[in-house]
């Protein structure tokens, strides 16, 4: 007799489907099944990453299941979590248990990655340079297939060094913005190149003694929930369940001329970049011109239950999605080239100023860190 149910294999657990049912989200393509068409042509190794990226397939919700602080999440606000954007509804009904797994940061890297790597993620989001992102990119070259610099040769990398250019993409996300958290608001990337280390640029974003060095604005930021340190444990060493350092932090900023803090509370997780990562990050890992060391941090907003703000003098900002991959300049052990993806809600900012809003912050993140002793 004929079967009536499918399976999905996921990297969680396997999902069982009656026949009759179609998935909301097909693919990598987790809110437009529209958009493949964006992108026409990725390397091998960018397909295989993509096959491993399953994870973004989420289960329809269940109507009749209630989360409550404290309760375990769903197995759909846990793979939600990890998802470049999230559905409105899903992420109203997070609890902020979705970071206490050590499932969710993977995902988060996975995501990070994808998301900081142009030719793959323009299936969720449309990027456009500015004009001397444009000329530089032209000036310079690039053998990937969008001409965004993804691939880079050895004059890529002493142009962009010696030039101490932030570049600078803007991009907006494909599909549905209505259902969507955040997909209206623009979503940001730079690349430059830093004179320090990877692991050092890695440990120095982790730790949260140290940022008022390279952000004037916060008043500080205090480390809320701490899963695991260092940006180098092992699966073996570590108390988590994964590789790295993962924790939740919350940090007040105060930007000139308002007169509330600004609230971030936000899940930090940093480890080391896979052999699978760097061959996903660059096309071609066998080039001696490409990096083949380095580390990765990954951000998001956590929101509701006890994480929702209670404080009247503050107004909370989220970060929806931060990405920072670190990958050392080749045969450069101290110089780092810093792949940045920001996006960012604030209530204080206009829709309209959102864009020039955060290329600023993202430029002067790179300007504050290089101005380092």
């Amino acid at each position: 007799t004929e079967e009536t149910t499918f399976i999905i294999e996921t990297p969680l657990f396997p999902i069982i489907l009656p026949k009759a049912w179609e998935a909301p989200f097909k693919g990598t393509s987790s809110y437009s099944s529209t958009s493949s068409s964006s992108s026409t042509s990725t390397s091998s190794s960018s397909t295989s990453y993509i096959e491993s990226l399953e994870i973004t397939i989420a289960p329809p919700e269940d109507p009749t299941s209630t989360t409550t602080t404290g309760a375990k999440p769903t197995p759909h606000q846990l793979q939600s979590a990890t998802l470049p954007l999230i559905p409105k509804s899903t992420w109203e009904s997070f609890t902020g248990n979705e970071f206490f797994h050590p499932e969710t940061y993977d995902g988060l890297v996975s995501t990070g990655v994808l998301m900081g790597t142009t030719a793959m993620s323009a299936e969720y989001v449309n990027w456009s340079g500015d004009k001397k992102t444009d000329k530089f990119v032209k000036e310079h070259g690039s053998s990937s297939s969008d001409n965004d610099g993804d691939a880079k040769s050895s004059s890529w990398y002493e142009a962009l060094d010696s030039s101490q250019e932030v570049l600078v993409w803007s991009g907006k996300f494909i599909g549905d913005k209505g259902e969507l958290y955040g997909a209206e608001l623009p979503i940001i990337k730079t690349t430059s190149v830093i004179h320090k280390s990877p692991k050092y640029l890695a440990e120095l974003l982790m730790d949260s003694t140290k940022v008022k060095a390279y952000n004037k604005m916060s008043l500080g930021r205090d480390d809320v929930e701490v899963f695991q340190s260092g940006v180098d444990t092992t699966e073996e060493e570590g108390k988590f369940g994964n590789v790295g350092e993962s924790k939740i932090v919350r940090n007040l900023t105060r930007p000139p001329m308002i007169n509330s803090n600004l609230e971030f509370v936000t899940c930090m997780h940093a480890r080391k970049l896979s052999q699978q990562d760097l061959q996903t990050l660059s096309s071609n890992n066998s080039d001696p011109n490409q990096p083949t060391d380095g580390y990765i941090v990954v951000s998001r907003a956590v929101t509701g239950g006890q994480w929702n703000s209670d404080d009247s003098n503050n107004v909370r900002n989220e970060i929806i999605l931060g990405v920072n991959i670190l990958r050392q300049v080749p045969n450069e052990p101290d110089k780092t080239e810093l792949i940045a993806v920001t996006h960012v809600y604030s209530p204080m900012i206009p829709l309209m100023l959102a864009k020039n809003a955060g290329v600023k912050g993202a430029v002067d993140f790179v300007r504050d860190i290089r101005s380092l002793p």
